[in-house]
């Protein structure tokens, strides 16, 4: 899924970072886990705790991390229904054109029937009707929780390869772009099984740290003053799929509640410190970009300030460049991985 500061072409790097200053860690918290593609990886080895604002991002780790096998569909299975994913991915069309026009909230609000473009009006139509048949199986009790987050991350999973977008969904193109045209499809999520007690949380990160300890912290904060839920706010949709009152051109929902002071600049340090404070997390590493809200010297002061000094690390890693807007050299953005070691609470 594409996604703002996805981490998946760093993965071994963190790994690399982690064996050199953890390599007796047994335990791993990824606490802005967006995607979950971090937790996913690191599940080889390590019990994992995740955790986003985000309800889409809960979805995705809720079926993948804290699953540890691909559930089994039992209860659908005297339906004829073995593979549900499979099932609703070979139906007709035309037998989704059964689904009652009050319970077509994509068809109505996101695509063509609704005056928008982000999906074609038949793709809307698959979405909706995946998304309602697994509610309807939900409340009915065919499935449990486990399939359901599972089914609802393979709906949200499916949804960017089918969207009319650049690459977030706070605008949708005028004109229908080539993605636009394939069929919607349930993207089938791989499951990783290590037998450990993983866990998935839906929470205010700063918050939820008071309360759980480990050995390792992993943070991948936003960066910029791009709040992510308007950004992702039809995933959330989806993964939601609550009919939300939504406003404007692009049908924004709303999202007074889901603001992120890391993407305030007023805020963002005093919740870092607040963050780094609260860990009781023997091994911290910070994943940061250096065109971020906060300055490296800020995260340096807070780090150390709550860690042991001298086990205060930066790994730089130089990925583009890009010309800067007031200067006319080229400047180098770097990722960076930021460790230290932990003082006890």
């Amino acid at each position: 899924m594409r996604f703002i500061g996805c981490k998946t072409l760093l993965l071994d790097k963190i790994k690399e970072v982690i064996d050199e200053n953890a390599p007796e860690a047994k335990t791993l918290c990824d606490i802005f886990s967006g995607t979950s593609v971090v937790s996913r990886y690191f599940k080889q080895w390590y019990e994992i705790t995740s955790n986003d604002i985000l309800f889409f991002s809960y979805v995705l780790q809720r079926a993948t991390v804290e699953n540890d096998a691909l559930p089994s569909f039992s209860n659908l299975i005297p339906l004829g229904i073995t593979d549900p994913v499979q099932y609703f991915n070979e139906m007709d069309i035309s037998a989704m054109e059964t689904l009652e026009n009050e319970k077509r909230f994509f068809q109505n609000t996101y695509a063509p029937k609704g005056g928008r473009m982000y999906v074609n009006d038949e793709n809307a139509l698959r979405i909706d009707y995946a998304r309602n048949t697994v509610e309807d199986w939900y409340q009915s009790n065919l499935i449990d929780d486990d399939e359901y987050y599972y089914l609802i991350a393979c709906i949200v999973e499916g949804i960017p390869f089918v969207s009319n977008i650049s690459g977030t969904y706070g605008a949708f193109h005028k004109e229908w772009e080539r993605r636009s045209f394939k069929k919607f499809e349930l993207f089938k999520l791989e499951v990783f099984t290590n037998g450990k007690e993983n866990r998935c949380f839906n929470e205010d990160g700063v918050e939820l740290l008071k309360r759980i300890s480990g050995d390792v912290l992993y943070i991948d904060p936003p960066y910029n003053g791009r709040q992510y839920l308007p950004n992702y706010h039809v995933l959330e949709t989806a993964a939601k799929y609550d009919y939300p009152k939504v406003r404007g051109v692009t049908a924004q929902r709303p999202y007074e509640n889901n603001k992120s002071d890391f993407c305030l600049k007023s805020k963002v340090v005093e919740a870092f410190s607040n963050l780094i404070k609260n860990a009781k997390y023997e091994h911290i590493i910070l994943s940061y970009s250096t065109d971020g809200l906060m300055s490296v010297a800020d995260i340096e002061s807070i780090m150390k300030k709550h860690g042991i000094e001298d086990t205060f690390r930066i790994y730089e890693i130089p990925y583009r460049r890009y010309k800067s807007r007031t200067q006319e050299k080229k400047d180098e953005l770097k990722e960076l991985l930021i460790y230290v070691r932990k003082t006890k609470n």
